[in-house]
C-alpha cells in the first residue's frame, strides 16, 4: 500500500518542533542567568582591603535613587603619595549605575600644606562591579589623575596620572552584639 498523505504538512510539523526546541535551548540559559544576577545597590557603606588583605579605604554612597549620587571616599594613608602635603581631604564625588551589577564613579580630593594651601588636585575613577549576593565590591580600572590647584579636573590634561591594582571591598553591615 503506497502512502498519499501530506509530506508537505508532516515537514511544516517537523520544522515547527524543531525550531521550538531551539528556542527553548537559546531561551533557557538566558532566563537562568537572568535570575541569577540581582540588581545591587551602591547606595551604603563599603570597607576596602588592598591586595595584601588589609583594609585601607571606607566609602559611601548616597544618592536619592538607585542610580546614581555621590561618593565619600576616605583613604587614611593617601597623604603618603604626596610628600609635600601634611594631609589630604576626604575624596568627594559622584557615582553612576551602568549595569544591574555595575557602577562608574570619580572623586576628587586635595593634598595641602602647613598652612592649608592647596598642593593639587587629585581626581580618582574607577568602576565597581557587586556580587550576585550584593555584598562584595570588585573595584577595578582605578586611575588617579592630578591637577595643578588651578586647573579645572572636569576639562583640564593632568600633569600626572597612574593606576592602582583591582581589589575587593565588603558592604558594612548592621552587626549588633
Amino acid at each position: 500500500m503506497k502512502y498519499t498523505g501530506n509530506c508537505s504538512h508532516q515537514r511544516f510539523g517537523f520544522i515547527r518542533l524543531l525550531l521550538a526546541t531551539l528556542v527553548l535551548l537559546f531561551a533557557c540559559p538566558a532566563i537562568t542567568a537572568g535570575e541569577k544576577e540581582a540588581d545591587c545597590k551602591l547606595i551604603g557603606s563599603w570597607l576596602g582591603y588592598n591586595q595584601a588583605g588589609l583594609a585601607w579605604w571606607m566609602s559611601t554612597a548616597d544618592g536619592q535613587n538607585a542610580s546614581q549620587g555621590t561618593l565619600n571616599l576616605e583613604v587614611p594613608g593617601s597623604v603618603l603619595f604626596f610628600p609635600d602635603a601634611v594631609a589630604v581631604t576626604e575624596m568627594r564625588g559622584v557615582w553612576k549605575k551602568t549595569g544591574a551589577n555595575t557602577f562608574d564613579w570619580t572623586v576628587v580630593a586635595f593634598p595641602y600644606d602647613e598652612s592649608t594651601n592647596t598642593l593639587l588636585l587629585a581626581k580618582l575613577s574607577g568602576k565597581d562591579r557587586i556580587s550576585y549576593d550584593c555584598d562584595t565590591l570588585y573595584v577595578t580600572d582605578v586611575v588617579m589623575e592630578l591637577f595643578f590647584p588651578f586647573d579645572n579636573p572636569n576639562t583640564a590634561a593632568p600633569f600626572m596620572s597612574d593606576s592602582f591594582p583591582d581589589h575587593e571591598g565588603i558592604r558594612i553591615k548592621i552587626d549588633v552584639p
